[in-house]
């Protein structure tokens, strides 16, 4: 892992990378770029290491090895993190990540400009879209974000995350780098997003539809009303969605077009590992 060639420009990454500089430090050295978020230490991917290429299996010891010593360990940090870009068709030898218990993610990253968004096929009329206004709206997407986490991380660690998440988009949102945007039936939130600036790119954050209204055109709609206002400073939108979940044929539908990947592997502590 030593002496790794300087990372490239990568959209998904530096996007996240954006996130990471408000609510915490990004530093680089030889090797890696280190992402800390003092405050947040439960916060798995605002403590990480983004790696310049695929880790192979001979590589595990080493990477922990200096997660430890460059992000921390137990009793404060109890997971380990690393992200990377995913370069045309390397291989990833997940092995003896995956037997150790690590959890492997790939991305897609889409990319949409002016030129390319398109309408959404169908419009969904009783959907109202607005920026949050108030705690309210923030407490709704709590709730959801709730709900969808089904116990896969413990609770009250999950919600301490969340709070570290909003404090940081209210942040940006005072800034004048973004705003949360809600998509509303009868005044009930039904689905969310963010979408927060740098420079001339914008990242879209967490899209996300309460499992009761997906399939109803809701998110292509939310989308696309965002994305219009988004070109308003915006000559391009960066998308991140999940390599094997349906959601980036969605935002295909819509004009975005894949640009690259990235890819991660997580480890915490679950009970019954």
């Amino acid at each position: 892992m030593k002496n790794q060639e300087k990372i490239l420009p990568h959209w998904g990454i530096d996007t996240d990378l954006m996130f990471n500089r408000v609510s915490g430090n990004v530093t680089r050295n030889d090797d890696y770029t280190v992402v800390r978020t003092p405050a947040a230490p439960g916060y798995y991917f605002g403590n990480l290491l983004v790696l310049n290429h695929a880790p192979q299996d001979g590589d595990r010891e080493l990477l922990e090895s200096d997660f430890a010593r460059l992000i921390g360990t137990p009793p404060n940090i109890k997971h380990r993190a690393f992200l990377w870009p995913v370069s045309g068709n390397e291989r990833f030898e997940s092995d003896s990540f995956i037997s150790a218990g690590y959890e492997f993610s790939e991305n897609t990253v889409l990319i949409a400009t002016p030129a390319e968004l398109l309408r959404p096929a169908q419009e969904n009329h009783a959907v109202t879209i607005r920026r949050y206004r108030d705690n309210a709206d923030w407490s709704d997407w709590t709730a959801m974000q709730l709900a969808d986490n089904s116990g896969k991380f413990p609770e009250p660690e999950f919600l301490n995350y969340l709070a570290g998440k909003q404090a940081v988009y209210e942040r940006m949102i005072a800034d004048n780098r973004g705003d949360w945007w809600g998509a509303f039936i009868e005044d009930k939130q039904v689905a969310n997003l963010g979408l927060f600036f740098d420079g001339e790119t914008a990242r879209f954050q967490s899209v996300h539809t309460a499992a009761s209204h997906r399939n109803q055109g809701i998110c292509r709609a939310l989308v696309h009303h965002v994305a219009l206002d988004g070109f308003e400073r915006a000559v391009r939108l960066v998308m991140v969605a999940d390599e094997n979940y349906h959601a980036a044929s969605v935002y295909e539908s819509l004009g975005f077009q894949r640009s690259e990947r990235m890819a991660s592997l997580c480890w915490w502590p679950r009970e019954n590992r």
